[in-house]
């Protein structure tokens, strides 16, 4: 499982006396089939002063709520839609200095399955003037640039831009992403160090992948990503909701597995490698190579398996048909 996304802001445009309450909040990117994003427009002259604002449909969490119940709850109300809640993106924190308050913005990734009437509140009608606004993506980016010219809206910017931009990066996942079966799936490879910096802590792994008994360090592992992403097709192993490994197929037709230990012997490895030969086939390539270290016999075994075939000391090879 991906590690929860977070982002920590302060208040750099009104000064800081005191924080004296928390807001649960609900939030939404929502999308449709086409590519379009849905916003509200807010115009609004309160104490935040004059502001014309783009920003994410969504509201307090009400008491008693569940937060998927309140993010549905917000988007029929604000937007009149009906969604499909596909992920949650993450939590950001930001402050209000100047009503003293601490937001806990939990985001969610949404697709729109219709559209109906909205349900919106009186302040929401006649202080805040709410209207939807529908923006391809650099539309939208352009958007909240445009409104930064005042201080609240700069703090919204701040929040949401970031927001928006992983977004986008779980969108362009899920679209690449390979289904392998009803237990694995392969995501494109993103930076994420706080779940695959572990596996390369182990001796063994490392042993088995480098012939070396040292861990990684962040350095070392970015370099083999980076040229791993940059060389051919790199994916993260999802088994059942969780990031065990990683998967990569090179422009020269060289396949490379890692499963981090405690999910060895679980037949994944396999099941991985057999969806790389299927790429390979989709990308025109005649054979796959694969190099394992003389003393990894259970690798040995695992690519013979499969339908690999030894061709040098450490080199095993398979055709693709």
């Amino acid at each position: 499982m991906t590690e929860e996304w977070h982002l920590d802001l302060e208040d750099n445009e009104w000064p800081l006396t005191t924080i004296d309450h928390d807001r649960m909040i609900a939030r939404a990117i929502v999308v449709d089939d086409e590519g379009y994003f849905y916003f509200v427009r807010a115009n609004r002259d309160d104490d935040f002063g004059k502001a014309t604002l783009i920003e994410t449909a969504g509201g307090g969490v009400e008491a008693g709520e569940d937060l998927d119940t309140a993010i549905r709850r917000e988007l029929k109300e604000e937007l009149g839609a009906d969604v499909e809640v596909l992920d949650k993106i993450g939590v950001v924190s930001d402050y209000y200095n100047l009503i003293h308050r601490h937001n806990v913005n939990n985001y969610f990734l949404c697709k729109v399955k219709s559209f109906g009437d909205k349900h919106l509140t009186q302040d929401e009608i006649e202080d805040f003037h709410l209207s939807t606004l529908k923006l391809k993506y650099e539309e939208a980016l352009a958007e909240y640039d445009r409104c930064r010219c005042t201080s609240l809206g700069r703090l919204v910017a701040s929040r949401e831009v970031p927001v928006l931009k992983r977004a986008k990066e779980l969108l362009q996942q899920a679209a690449a992403e390979r289904i392998v079966d009803d237990e694995i799936k392969l995501i494109p490879y993103y930076r994420n160090d706080e779940v695959s910096l572990p596996w390369y802590q182990n001796p063994d792994v490392c042993n088995q992948v480098d012939n070396r008994d040292e861990p990684y360090d962040l350095e070392l592992l970015h370099r083999m990503y980076d040229f791993l992403s940059s060389h051919g097709n790199c994916y993260y192993i999802d088994y059942k909701g969780t990031f065990v490994g990683d998967v990569s197929l090179r422009d020269n037709a060289e396949v490379a597995i890692v499963v981090c230990k405690e999910y060895q012997n679980h037949h994944i490895g396999r099941r991985c490698i057999e969806d790389m030969l299927k790429l390979a086939k989709e990308k025109g390539m005649d054979t796959v190579k694969a190099n394992i270290y003389s003393f990894n016999k259970q690798s040995q075994r695992m690519f013979e398996a499969v339908g690999f075939k030894k061709t040098d000391e450490e080199w095993y090879e398979f055709k693709v048909m």
